[in-house]
């Protein structure tokens, strides 16, 4: 499909998710026959709306598709559905951001490094000038351990990849199973309903749900109660799927032995949560996706799938 005129507004707080100078002659170099602009605030964006038929965009209400009789595609560089909400109309195709995976992972795996080479007390020991070489021998590796993935979509094949790199055990969950499907980054796929039985096998436990109604409590105490003995949990997907005093309880009075926050039901988290000051926690202010790379990769996936409308287009016509 070509585009003719291409309406940016991607300006963001946190300065890795905004769009720079870089990008716009990127986009120039691929699209040279397009009009690209840039909107300078949200007023503006919604002055220049009504003439574009590609939109790059962190929000997008449904309403506004009605002042936007033009507009055929919409892309967003987030992978949640929480800020561009789709077409009532069905007539303008919504396009997330799907590159995540490959910043995360490195998240995840410093985090499980982090209690692997118990990276906490060692910074505790250089703050104390501690020569505390017996306490690694409680250090273990990942090519002995079992990580269990819940919520095994594109961010969790991600994470799959590498952590089987390592030579970990990789179970993934899914809400559903097709016939036959294969993943080779994985040693086994189950559904949900099968999580109990998974749990009390993982070394580490990765929480990658996204929110809403359907995940919100999913995670139970009787979830934390099976889990193995020493195991960790790491939840990177949104904070609404478990409740933070059974995971609290968990880790004071339960075998988990710690666990790595990115995401929170409430953000910021809270200055009077527990979590802050708890030895066996570490936490990351939903920043696992944040890296310079960022806008690189969503534009490069925005490219990558113009290219690909345009050679079916092509292809259609020709029919």
């Amino acid at each position: 499909m070509t585009i003719n005129n291409l309406l940016i507004h991607l300006q963001h707080k946190v300065d890795a998710f905004a769009f720079k100078p870089r990008h716009l002659e990127q986009l120039r170099r691929a699209l040279p026959d397009t009009r690209i602009t840039i909107a300078g605030d949200q007023h503006d964006f919604m002055a220049r709306l009504p003439e574009a038929d590609c939109a790059l965009v962190w929000g997008f209400k449904a309403e506004w598709y009605g002042c936007a009789p033009k507009l055929k595609m919409l892309f967003t560089p987030a992978a949640g559905r929480d800020w561009v909400e789709s077409d009532p109309a069905q007539r303008v195709k919504t396009f997330y951001g799907s590159f995540h995976g490959r910043i995360m992972r490195e998240s995840l795996l410093s985090m499980m490094l982090y209690f692997n080479r118990r990276i906490g007390a060692s910074l505790d020991d250089q703050k104390n000038r501690s020569w505390g070489r017996l306490g690694y021998s409680s250090c273990v590796a990942l090519f002995r351990q079992h990580v269990l993935i819940v919520g095994f979509g594109s961010l969790g094949r991600s994470m799959a990849e590498l952590l089987k790199a390592f030579g970990a055990k990789v179970t993934g969950v899914k809400r559903t199973l097709t016939g036959g499907e294969i993943t080779p980054c994985v040693d086994r796929l189950v559904t949900f309903d099968m999580v109990e039985e998974e749990l009390p096998h993982a070394d580490h436990v990765v929480l990658l749900l996204p929110g809403g109604a359907e995940t919100d409590g999913l995670i139970t105490a009787r979830h934390f109660t099976a889990m193995k003995p020493g195991a960790f949990l790491y939840n990177l997907g949104r904070g609404n799927c478990y409740r933070q005093e059974d995971l609290l309880h968990a880790l004071n009075n339960g075998s988990l032995a710690g666990a790595g926050l990115d995401v929170f039901a409430e953000e910021p988290l809270p200055l009077d949560s527990p979590l802050w000051h708890h030895p066996r926690v570490l936490i990351t202010p939903h920043a696992s996706a944040i890296s310079r790379e960022y806008i690189d990769l969503f534009i490069e996936e925005f490219l990558d799938t113009v290219g690909a409308a345009e050679v079916v287009g092509n292809a259609g016509a020709t029919a």
